[in-house]
């Protein structure tokens, strides 16, 4: 039995004073807290392993079926990511460089490549490219590629590139560096410039150096700037061989390299170029010009767009065709259209049809002067004749030719030879009539020689009037065929055909020189190949003939034999001659000729008109020509003789 003093129970529990005792208390509640939690964790011991194993089974299920095992699961309607759904409406890209320059590349529609998340396609493209000076290059392209990482834009169909000044580029792919400034295409274009228009199959343009690179069955077609207009004089003068001013060039190569900066175009690989019905080729082309290629501020329309050509080199086995058939051959040639000159170096060759060929170490074009000069050692061949000297001079406008040779720092000047060759003539069939004569003393066969032996010249100049179909020799001038020798101060050979080196006015072509007769003048002498000579003022010779004509005081020597007299003929063809004496103004006396001529042992002839001393045995020729030249001198009036030669 319990016993409490002033006890009270709360919530169960025994709650007592200091100085109270409780001996029982009432456990309900807690009771009844623990049989709920023990209830809990009997469930979860159920519940737990079966969850786990519904989880198995879901992911078993769909292994099934993913295998073609069980019921087919319905598939769940996810929504998908599309490009198209992707786009973006003006996008608008931008950057400088490190020169100062910058770009801009603007589009109706871009959009993003997810499996290439750098590369942005792009519709209706324009763009520009401004380098350090401010100058523009515009780029228009329907539809495009671009990079955002490496700053590189493909462009496809309807290309179009801009820039100051008139450059105009239709492309139909290229590629755009747009830092670095560059354009390049591996497809057919065409680019009109201020200079003119160039077709290629390949293209790069280094927009901030101004530098153009074509490739590949390149065309251009320069339009240089129209000249000022010419006067009646300009206009009759004959153009040089090639870089005519105002004239437009087109050019065929393999590659083309332009540098505007430098004001450069290099044309390379199998270049044909072509001006004014002349050709040029060369496996290299040089042209520098004045001005801009697309100049600056201008429009390329008319002659604002246009370029001054200033030089023009060919380099590298040069051939050079003229629309009148003339050709020129060289290492190098420069055309210079400032000074309207054109010289050709190393191994020039100047033909003109098939027998015209002049041959030297360099050729001098002055358009001015109409002249060109050629220098080295010059040989000049029409047909079978052939001239040789240093420097030859020819006149396109009078068709006039100064051969010369100079001579050489410290050296004295040179000779000039000429060959002719004459056409073959027939030799007399019978012997000349040997009946003395009293127009005159015949002779022997002094002079004979070979009708169709060439004549060789040797001079100090030789000028050639192919108007007046004439050949001035000068200076100590000696000629010669076969035997026979003719020296003169002055000579000139008078020919048909023609000498001169271009063709004639008309533009019909002639055949090469061929003599018709010569003229020698002052001193003239007439040496046999045995030592007989016949002196005068002047002689004529007919090369149809073969008949020598000395005139003046004509002083005849064969051996210790001296006859002289105003006239002697001379048969070239038989050897014949004849002396004679015409009545001139000056003949009235008698002529003297003294003993001191001989050995003071010879016969002394007087007479009014001819005299002559004559040497027994020495009077040459046959018994018949001697007994006529014998009854010559005894018929001729005024004759007296001490002794019958």
């Amino acid at each position: 039995m319990a016993a409490t003093t002033d006890s009270a129970v709360t919530n169960g529990r025994a709650r007592t004073s200091a100085n109270s005792i409780v001996v029982a208390g009432d456990r309900t509640a807690s009771r009844r807290t623990a049989h709920r939690h023990s209830k809990s964790v009997r469930t979860l011991k159920f519940a737990l392993p079966i969850a786990a194993l519904a989880t198995l089974a879901i992911f078993a299920g769909s292994i099934f079926k993913s295998v073609g095992f069980g019921p087919a699961i319905p598939n769940l309607n996810m929504p998908q990511i599309i490009a198209d759904n992707l786009k973006m409406q003006n996008p608008h890209y931008e950057g400088f460089n490190a020169d100062g320059g910058h770009y801009w590349v603007r589009a109706k529609t871009a959009q993003q490549d997810l499996k290439s998340l750098s590369d942005i396609r792009l519709e209706g493209i324009t763009g520009e490219m401004i380098d350090a000076k401010k100058q523009k290059t515009n780029l228009v392209a329907t539809r495009g590629l671009f990079d955002n990482t490496a700053n590189i834009l493909e462009l496809y169909d309807s290309i179009k590139v801009t820039g100051d000044g008139g450059l105009d580029a239709q492309l139909t792919r290229a590629t755009v560096k747009t830092k670095e400034g560059i354009i390049t295409s591996d497809q057919p274009s065409t680019v009109s410039m201020g200079a003119g228009r160039i077709t290629s199959n390949q293209l790069t343009i280094r927009q901030k150096t101004k530098e153009y690179t074509f490739l590949d069955t390149v065309r251009t077609h320069m339009k240089p700037k129209s000249p000022e207009p010419e006067t009646k004089e300009q206009s009759a003068v004959k153009p040089m061989p090639f870089g005519k001013p105002g004239e437009p060039v087109d050019v065929a190569s393999n590659r083309l390299d332009i540098d505007d900066g430098k004001k450069t175009a290099l044309f390379s690989g199998s270049v044909v170029a072509t001006q004014a019905g002349a050709t040029l080729r060369s496996p290299q082309l040089s042209v520098i010009y004045d001005g801009a290629v697309a100049p600056q501020g201008q429009e390329a329309q008319g002659d604002a767009g246009g370029t001054k050509i200033k030089q023009i080199l060919a380099k590298d086995s040069v051939v050079l065709e003229q629309s009148s058939g003339e050709t020129a051959t060289s290492r190098t040639a420069a055309f210079d259209t400032a000074s309207n000159t054109a010289v050709l170096e190393g191994d020039v060759v100047l033909t003109q049809g098939d027998d015209k060929k002049a041959v030297g170490d360099r050729a001098d074009y002055d358009q001015a002067s109409q002249t060109m000069v050629l220098t080295g050692p010059v040989v000049v061949t029409q047909g079978n004749n052939v001239l040789k000297g240093r420097r030859l001079v020819f006149n396109r406008t009078t068709n006039k030719l100064q051969l010369t040779a100079p001579g050489s720092t410290g050296a004295g000047a040179g000779r000039i030879s000429a060959h002719f060759v004459r056409p073959a003539t027939k030799a007399p069939a019978s012997e000349p009539a040997e009946e003395p004569s009293t127009d005159g003393i015949p002779f022997g066969p002094t002079f004979k020689t070979d009708p169709n032996a060439p004549y060789d010249v040797l001079a100090d100049r030789l000028d050639v009037d192919d108007a007046a179909k004439a050949a001035v020799f000068t200076g100590n001038v000696v000629a010669a065929q076969g035997d026979m020798t003719i020296r003169s101060v002055e000579l000139t050979a008078y020919y048909t055909g023609s000498a001169g080196l271009a063709t004639a006015a008309d533009g019909t072509k002639k055949g090469a020189a061929s003599l018709t007769h010569l003229k020698a003048r002052k001193k003239v002498t007439v040496v046999s190949k045995d030592g007989r000579t016949a002196t005068g003022d002047w002689a004529d010779i007919d090369i149809k003939t073969n008949v020598a004509t000395l005139g003046g005081a004509v002083v005849l020597t064969q051996g210790k034999n001296v006859v002289r007299g105003t006239k002697l003929l001379i048969d070239m063809n038989t050897g014949e001659t004849t002396i004679k004496t015409e009545p001139t103004a000056s003949s009235a006396g008698a002529a003297m000729i003294s003993s001191s001529e001989g050995d003071g042992g010879g016969e002394i002839v007087k007479a009014d008109r001819p005299s002559a001393i004559f040497y027994p045995g020495q009077i040459l020729g046959s018994k018949k020509a001697k007994a006529a030249a014998s009854a010559a001198v005894k018929e001729l009036d005024g004759w007296q003789a001490r002794t019958t030669p």
